[in-house]
């Protein structure tokens, strides 16, 4: 036994000998050039074929190794493989297992055996890059034998791809999406921070007229699934939404609620961080199919200034912002508009870009124009089909166990009243123990806030107009823009000169 071991010992010195010599004799060039030949002469005579699905393809995040990534989860827990990373978001309600590095999974598919691994490897120190990678170069490796190599590349990638898509609908929890840090890239080379999205609005308790609900939801319905109608007709696969009304009217509950009836995840973009149009490019080659972009209240973060003689138009950060001070950091108008419009704004595919705003008059015509904003809704105070809403989710109250009496009281105030959904919400949560002090208290607010609105006529008159104004302008869209604020600056400077009067 001992003569054995000596033996070994003495080969393996003599293979260190060898390689020391190899490395000292050969250069660097025909070595490699060896290995390449050896290569060539060892594919050539095998019966397998492999494929590497890196993380990163170029500059963009590869989505078929997210695919790949998401649907050997599933089967990995069902595998017998030994040895399994375990992975829970923050706040998430679900267990990620994954292959561990250089581990293998064997699958199957219609008959075909192929063999997944994943291979994580450290990157080289790069010193200089003005798109920097990720530090760990990550990839799957598929070996399949030559003679399915039809199968392997049509319909088992395919399959592998809308297996995904139903996983990640049903079990991977929704992402929350922000650029905290601007446009730049973090050591993965992400310019975004997520976090589980866990709203649990949806258009089931979204205050709103019912069949304007419908609509939006017929919608968000044919976008969903008009692929092939996007295509035939050449249009890329977007569409714009805007909601615009007072505070409190439920924009941001919208937003949730179109979220989780299509089940895609929000990236909610701050512009105030953003400092070139370059940036926002970045950020959008980024964000991944199936998501809603949001930009709210446009109209509290940025100041639009309308295009003056020579069609320019500029995003100017607000005062106090250290972005105000320095003039080289703003954004254009016009980024802004190839950003939801122009030809970047087509990297990816089933996207949906949604603008929320208080004063839609200070938004630029160009940026409501279809094509940009192609549906424009108007969130209005509540009104009496949305109150019969807010009753059954918060004092769980159907139709039919209402007083009469009270409903007609109610249903006679509320549209003089002009509360928001989030005032009313407010005294119905505060007494949601008591159902009918909750309906005295909610009728007696409302009556107030009736005759607040009938002693001061003027007043109220004025309001009118300022939501009237805003309502058209969304409704008409940008083709009478212009008119329309020349005629509201006009209407509303004949008002003031009568109150001096």
């Amino acid at each position: 036994m001992e003569e054995f071991w000596t033996t070994m010992a003495s080969m393996m010195g003599f293979w260190a000998f060898c390689q020391t010599i190899l490395y000292t004799i050969f250069p660097p060039e025909l070595r490699f050039a060896f290995l390449k030949s050896f290569h060539k002469i060892f594919n050539f005579f095998t019966s397998y074929c492999y494929y590497d699905i890196t993380e990163v393809d170029g500059v963009n995040t590869n989505e078929l190794y997210n695919a790949v990534q998401l649907y050997l989860s599933s089967s990995a827990a069902n595998s017998a493989t030994r040895r399994l990373s375990l992975s829970r978001g923050l706040n998430s309600s679900s267990i990620t297992f994954s292959l561990s590095n250089n581990d293998r999974v064997v699958d199957s598919y219609n008959g075909v055996k192929v063999a997944w691994e994943h291979v994580i490897t450290q990157r080289q120190t790069q010193t200089f890059s003005w798109r920097p990678l990720p530090e760990e170069k990550r990839g799957f490796i598929l070996r399949a034998k030559n003679k399915d190599k039809t199968v392997v590349l049509g319909s088992y990638i395919d399959f592998i791809v809308e297996k995904a898509k139903d996983l990640r609908r049903k079990h991977q929890d929704r992402l929350l999406y922000t650029n905290s840090h601007g446009g730049s890239l973090d050591s993965r080379g992400q310019p975004w921070e997520s976090v589980p999205f866990k709203h649990p609005g949806t258009f089931n308790t979204l205050a709103m007229d019912p069949l304007k609900k419908a609509e939006i939801m017929a919608d968000l319905l044919d976008f969903a699934n008009g692929e092939s109608f996007y295509q035939r007709t050449g249009r890329a696969w977007k569409r714009g939404y805007l909601l615009y009304g007072p505070p409190g009217t439920g924009k941001s509950s919208m937003i949730a609620a179109m979220a989780n009836y299509l089940g895609y995840d929000i990236y909610d973009l701050e512009l105030t961080e953003v400092n070139t149009n370059s940036e926002l490019r970045k950020l959008l080659m980024k964000t991944s199919s199936k998501s809603i972009i949001v930009i709210e209240d446009i109209d509290c973060s940025i100041n639009f200034t309308i295009r003056n003689e020579n069609g320019v138009g500029k995003i100017n950060y607000l005062a106090g912002s250290t972005r105000a001070e320095d003039g080289g950091k703003t954004i254009t108008l016009s980024g802004l508009l190839n950003f939801t419009d122009g030809l970047w704004s087509c990297c990816g595919n089933e996207r949906i870009f949604v603008f929320t705003t208080n004063h839609v008059e200070k938004l630029d015509p160009a940026l409501l124009r279809s094509g940009r904003m192609d549906m424009h809704i108007h969130m209005s105070y509540c009104s009496f089909s949305a109150l019969k809403i807010l009753f059954k989710n918060y004092l769980g109250c159907e139709d039919d166990q209402l007083d009469g009496e009270v409903l007609k009281e109610l249903e006679g105030v509320i549209d003089e009243a002009k509360m928001t959904p989030a005032d009313i919400s407010e005294v119905l949560i505060k007494n949601r123990r008591n159902k009918d002090k909750a309906r005295r208290e909610l009728l007696e607010a409302l009556k107030t806030r009736a005759e607040r609105n009938r002693v001061k006529p003027r007043k109220m008159n004025i309001n009118e107009d300022e939501d009237e104004e805003q309502e058209r302008r969304g409704l008409y869209g940008p083709k009478q823009d212009c008119d329309l604020l020349q005629e509201s600056c006009q209407k509303f400077g004949e008002k003031d000169d009568d109150q001096k009067k």
